[in-house]
Order: structure tokens, then C-alpha cells, then sequence
């Protein structure tokens, strides 16, 4: 679960006016794509790795790299801004009493989604961190929802629903979320059928920013492993729609350390 924020977008867009010819609008506007490969999301892991004592684990997905097959991208409507995502990501885990998965597909769009273990089998969304320079803007956008923000929620069976009210930090308002679990599900990891539960939670805008985020999570519920995530996002912020189309599975369920 992500958000999207560009909030500087209107005033670059005024101070471009008033300078001379479409060369300075490529310049501030450009819109660049730097993949991060498995070797520097190692050494990021790395640097930041918390203590790897199986105490900690818990619930929790083994902390490690983990490398992910992606496809996908995301665009902006003004200039025809947009950008694709590499074929093969990272996806970071660090440890702790919950885990953080850091989606790191590119210098310049990272998504952190922490996820708690809850009782009953259920897994909890304590916050999710967005990182995105896109069309000459740069954003750090928080979003923080309470303990019934669920990833799975307890006791999970097709059909069951649910919804928290979060908070978002840029811009400063509430997003309405509601949840839906759609079944168990196999997918295939390594050549072999991992099973996963299938749910899909869906972020309402209706503030500063209106539109929807839909996203589907195949999730191992023995961990909380997200092994894949469909993101679609349809946002307009200022004039300005943002989309984002991305799905992301794990091919390995052994992280690198």
C-alpha cells in the first residue's frame, strides 16, 4: 500500500513558464530511472541489517535480500512523464518486532510497507514509506494506520472484510482503506507451489488528493511474506493524474545476508 505525492509539481511548472524554450522543460521535467540491482540492495542491507537472532523472526519473514521478477511503471499526465520499471528487483526485510519490506526497484521509487504480527494468525499494517522523484519533484510521503489496518486479518477466510481510517503525512489527511480477502492461492516460487492467502486492499483519496489505489497481496501467512504484490494506482493531486501499474513475485524464498 502506497501513496503518491507531488506536491511541488504546480510551482516547478510556474517557474518554467517564465523562463525561455522547451530545453529548460526537459531539463527541470525530466523524468530519470536508475535500477537498483541485487548487489546494492545487499550492500544497503548491509549497512542497515539489524540483528539476525532467531528470536527476532518470530512470525516474520527471514531478513535478507530477496530478489523479485517486476514489470510495470508509472507516469505523470503533464508532459507525458513516465517511466518503467527493471524486470528483475530487491525486495529489502529487516527484522525487529516487525518486519520492514522495502521495495527498491529504482533510485528514485522505493515503497516501505512495515508489517506486525496480531494475534489469531492475522498481520498487521503499522505503516507504509514512499519515496518518489518523478517530473522534477521529489516526495517522502508517511502513511500510519492503526492496529486493524490488516495485511490478513484474523482468522481469514474468502470474503471477509475489513477497513481502518489512516493518517497521511503529505499532504496532512485522512485515507479511508477497506480490505477483502479473496481465498487461498497458489503461485510458484523456484519451481515449486508456495501457498499463499490472496487479499486486496484498497486506499480511498478524497482529500487535497481524490482517486483510488487497488492492491492485491499474495501473502505467506506462516511469515507474512509478501511473495507478490499487484499495485494499480489512479491519483489527481493540484491537475496533475499520477498512474501506476506494477506487479512484483518473489523467485526465491532463501534471502541473500
Amino acid at each position: 500500500m502506497q501513496q503518491h505525492r507531488w506536491l511541488s509539481l504546480l510551482a516547478l511548472a510556474i517557474v518554467v513558464i517564465g523562463t525561455a524554450g522547451g530545453t529548460t522543460w526537459a531539463l527541470v521535467f525530466r523524468t530519470v530511472a536508475s535500477p537498483v540491482n541485487l548487489r546494492a540492495a545487499l550492500r544497503l542491507y548491509r549497512r542497515d541489517a539489524h540483528s539476525l537472532t532467531k528470536s527476532s523472526w518470530g512470525r516474520l519473514p527471514r531478513p535478507g535480500v530477496y530478489p523479485y521478477r517486476s514489470s510495470g511503471g508509472e507516469s505523470l499526465s503533464i508532459l507525458g512523464e513516465s517511466r518503467a520499471f527493471p524486470s528483475t528487483s530487491a525486495v529489502i526485510v529487516t527484522d525487529g518486532s516487525c518486519a520492514s519490506m522495502l521495495w527498491d526497484p529504482l533510485e528514485q521509487h522505493t515503497e516501505t510497507t512495515t508489517v506486525c504480527p496480531a494475534p489469531d494468525g492475522a498481520y498487521a499494517i503499522s505503516s507504509t514509506l514512499t519515496h518518489e522523484a518523478i517530473g522534477g519533484s521529489t516526495t517522502n510521503a508517511t502513511l500510519t494506520c492503526p492496529g486493524t489496518l490488516y495485511l490478513l486479518p484474523p482468522h481469514v477466510h474468502p470474503g471477509a472484510r475489513w477497513s481502518a481510517r489512516c493518517l497521511l503525512s503529505n499532504p496532512h489527511e485522512p485515507v479511508a482503506i477497506t480490505g477483502l480477502a479473496l481465498g487461498p492461492a497458489l503461485i510458484t516460487v523456484g519451481g515449486q507451489q508456495v501457498e499463499t492467502q490472496h487479499v486486496r486492499v484498497t486506499q480511498q483519496f478524497s482529500g487535497v488528493a481524490s482517486g483510488t489505489s487497488p492492491t492485491d497481496y499474495w501473502v505467506i501467512p506462516s511469515d507474512g511474506l509478501i511473495a507478490r504484490e499487484s499495485e494499480q494506482v489512479d491519483v489527481t493531486q493540484d491537475g496533475v493524474h499520477y498512474h501506476q501499474s506494477s506487479d512484483v513475485q518473489v523467485s526465491s524464498l532463501t534471502p541473500a545476508q
